[in-house]
């Protein structure tokens, strides 16, 4: 069947859109670090907050997503998300930032479910693998929007500069792509649909999502805090963490859907998680900047197929609506940010910022022995 290039490459381009500035979040963050005047544990509050608004409209999204357009709700949260960076070169208080990161938190919440549930639906349409391949372009979105800073860091130019370029270049984007969604048919929705007893196989997709997550938003949210106060990298060098990172998460997830096909969903996945691991262990214990750049080119390709996976095999289950599974998977991912950011920031404080990878690699430890002793029930749901 050929496939339908319009509806396709724009939920790419609607990936690549809001990742994008979390590129620009990523790289900016010792920046609004030091005009707020907080230190890491302060930071790791913000990320809280941005995941408390993240869940809080993840938990009414499938109502949400059922009452109105998603064309509708794509424009809103777009502009939202656009429109704020023009205040945040100006932000000076801890206070200030809360306030927007919750609202920031809120938009990225319903639209992550909007665009998950378009994908997984133009994957279920033509009964092939395109997950990781769409979910590439939110790691091309990240990782543009890394270089793009770190570019404007290298000339200084300014923060505020930087914000209105990037919107005038992704605004459009968003808006020409958010036309193009489809609104969904599920089974008519209460706000508590995702509170069941959930079975083995959704538990275990939750941990591998969050344990990704662990990782990526460990990355995106403390790797340049790493280079600048624990390598002492300096200008460009700052960003080259998330660079790398999320430039291996793209290779990984553009050749992710064929490595599904040529290896299987389970052994795919069981290699996935344990190059991430390996990748997470020479981050911790590298000392040197060339060695972690290998470490985080290897955990960058080893993670950036596990959540597509994940929302692939959420999809399938028997007697699970699609809207109920795919909100479980992303309430997970955005949910372990009220969790994650406390312990990591507590043990960036406590023992060193390079530090954060000692959780993600006990993490990743315990998902290697889930997927090893859960191999039935895993390959059963696979294509």
């Amino acid at each position: 069947m050929k496939l339908n290039i319009n509806e396709i490459y724009a939920c790419k381009a609607l990936f690549f859109s809001i990742s994008f500035f979390v590129g620009l979040w990523t790289v900016r963050i010792p920046d609004i670090k030091d005009q707020i005047v907080t230190d890491y544990q302060g930071m790791s509050y913000l990320f809280v907050i941005f995941s408390l608004g993240s869940i809080l409209t993840m938990i009414i999204a499938p109502k949400v997503i059922q009452n109105f357009s998603s064309k509708s709700i794509g424009l809103l949260t777009g502009f939202v998300i656009s429109f704020l960076w023009i205040f945040i070169p100006f932000v000076s208080s801890f206070y200030q930032m809360a306030i927007l990161s919750f609202i920031f938190g809120s938009s990225y919440g319903v639209i992550e479910i909007v665009l998950n549930l378009q994908a997984t639906s133009l994957e279920k349409k033509y009964q092939k693998p395109i997950m990781s391949g769409i979910h590439a372009f939110w790691s091309i979105g990240l990782l543009a929007g890394s270089f793009g800073t770190s570019l404007f860091l290298e000339y200084e130019i300014s923060f505020f500069i930087n914000s209105l370029v990037f919107i005038a270049l992704i605004l459009p984007l968003i808006f020409l792509g958010s036309l193009t969604l489809k609104n969904f048919n599920s089974s008519q929705q209460t706000l508590s649909a995702i509170f069941f007893k959930w079975p083995k196989i959704v538990l275990i997709l939750v941990i591998f999502s969050t344990t990704c997550v662990f990782l990526e938003g460990g990355t995106d949210s403390w790797g340049a805090l790493y280079m600048r106060d624990y390598l002492s990298a300096e200008g460009f060098n700052i960003g080259i963490a998330a660079i790398v990172f999320n430039g291996s998460m793209v290779l990984g997830r553009l050749i992710g859907d064929k490595l599904k096909s040529i290896f299987g969903i389970y052994n795919f996945l069981f290699i996935s998680i344990v190059l991430s691991l390996i990748g997470s262990l020479i981050i911790l214990i590298s000392g040197s900047i060339f060695i972690s750049i290998l470490g985080f080119i290897i955990a960058g390709f080893g993670v950036s197929s596990v959540v597509p996976i994940c929302y692939t095999l959420v999809s399938r289950i028997d007697n699970l609506d699609q809207t109920v599974g795919v909100t479980i998977i992303t309430l997970a991912v955005y949910g372990n940010f009220t969790i994650a950011p406390p312990l990591l920031g507590y043990t960036a404080n406590l023992l060193g910022v390079h530090y954060v990878y000692l959780p993600i690699s006990i993490l990743f430890f315990v998902c290697v022995a889930l997927i090893f002793f859960n191999k039935k029930i895993l390959k059963f749901t696979s294509f």
